[in-house]
């Protein structure tokens, strides 16, 4: 089995550099295939009410202490600053205060609950050196940050569904074996027992009514509250934690969060913490691992590849790139004088999932010969004005809304 550096260095993906100790370089092809991925999970976001935030990275270290990760999480932290007052800020590791700082900015009535927020967050964090693993232990990755501020009535039907989406999500990949946990509440805990053992009933009910059995994990929550953990299992059997959603009522206390009620009091919200792949760049790791860099059609970075038999064929190969371009789909082109049994070695080499063939009959005729990866059939003729939906029904992204 090939490690995901291995396979990602093949594709011309990414890689790493003494200089960024836990941080990646990412190539165009392999930024191609992180924006899939992100975009991929920014529509199943947007079609469950959503709504998508930028915060800053760098803020001051008086917000992580009132949320306690000064306390808690200090030394997974960057700490910085200016000349004036050089240790007075931190590197984001995670983007819930901030969230929590747009949610302050108003009044907030019942009725707008729940309010819903995600983020592709840039964090850092402070991972000691012999624990990095490439994308698998970073010290800069990208969460899907999500965060919704509900009551505690509403708060049920939103773990329910952060279940069913998760999983949905992992499907889509081609994941179908998953494991759910539930963590308690864990030695350095904010907050009341009382409050604790609400919130961890809470998500085991959850659970029972999504359908789903769960096993327990004592004192494995976060610090300010309890948390369902997703695993799903890989091609190889292994194990990988990704999918969670963490039940907070201190953070809430903490900032002095309120809502409104229908009697005009003001009423402490709950917040569900949530992150389906937990980190993209991790995400991706899992993903070529899984696949041996033979991935999905849909995400593929590199979807089409366009060989040219003859150099006769030149102009036509190139106004077939620009067709699929104008309708945003990637390919790549090989015009050159190689024979195309070399060109098309060179195309396999990436997993290309449709494979073009053009000589001067293709181009006089307005046709493509084409390969599919994945498809016994060895060869197919299309017309070109068939090529963009033939292609677009190969490439399809699968249905996520819950």
């Amino acid at each position: 089995m090939k490690s995901h550096r291995d396979i990602g260095e093949k594709l011309d993906l990414f890689h790493s550099e003494p200089q960024a100790p836990g941080m990646m370089f990412w190539h165009p092809d392999g930024w191609r295939l992180f924006q899939n991925i992100e975009n991929h999970m920014r529509t199943v976001y947007l079609a469950n009410n959503f709504s998508e935030v930028r915060t800053p990275q760098f803020m001051k270290k008086e917000l992580w202490q009132i949320s306690g990760h000064l306390e808690k999480f200090a030394d997974n932290m960057f700490m910085g600053g200016d000349a004036d007052m050089p240790d007075d800020y931190a590197l984001k590791p995670m983007s819930c205060p901030a969230h929590i700082l747009y949610f302050q900015r108003g009044v907030h009535s019942y009725r707008e609950l729940p309010i819903k927020l995600f983020e592709f967050g840039l964090v850092h964090r402070n991972e000691p050196s012999g624990a990095l693993n490439g994308c698998l232990r970073l010290r800069q990755f990208t969460q899907d940050d999500a965060h919704v501020f509900c009551d505690w009535e509403q708060a049920d039907a939103e773990i329910i569904a952060f279940i069913e989406r998760a999983q949905l999500v992992y499907r889509s990949f081609g994941y179908h074996d998953f494991q759910i946990k539930v963590s308690t509440q864990p030695e350095n805990a904010f907050g009341s027992n009382d409050d604790w053992r609400r919130a961890e009933q809470l998500l085991a009910k959850a659970c029972q009514q999504a359908g789903h059995e769960f096993e327990w994990q004592v004192g494995e929550g976060a610090f300010y509250g309890p948390k369902i953990e997703i695993s799903l299992r890989d091609s190889m059997g292994r194990e990988w934690q990704c999918g969670t959603i963490q039940c907070d009522f201190n953070l809430p206390q903490r900032f002095d969060l309120s809502y409104v009620n229908e009697q005009n009091a003001f009423i402490r919200p709950v917040i569900l913490h949530q992150a389906m792949y937990g980190s993209i760049e991790r995400w991706i790791g899992i993903l070529l691992e899984n696949y041996q860099g033979i991935l999905p059609a849909w995400i593929h970075p590199l979807p089409v590849a366009i060989a040219a038999v003859t150099e006769a064929s030149r102009d036509y190969v190139q106004s077939l790139q620009q067709q699929l371009q104008s309708a945003g789909i990637a390919s790549r082109i090989d015009v050159g004088s190689g024979s195309v049994s070399r060109k098309i070695k060179r195309f396999y080499q990436y997993h290309v999932p449709v494979m073009m063939i053009v000589g001067e009959q293709e181009a006089d005729q307005q046709t493509v010969q084409i390969r599919l990866r994945d498809s016994k059939e060895t060869m197919k003729t299309l017309n070109r004005d068939e090529l963009v939906s033939f292609i677009r029904q190969q490439i399809h992204q699968p249905v996520t809304a819950v």
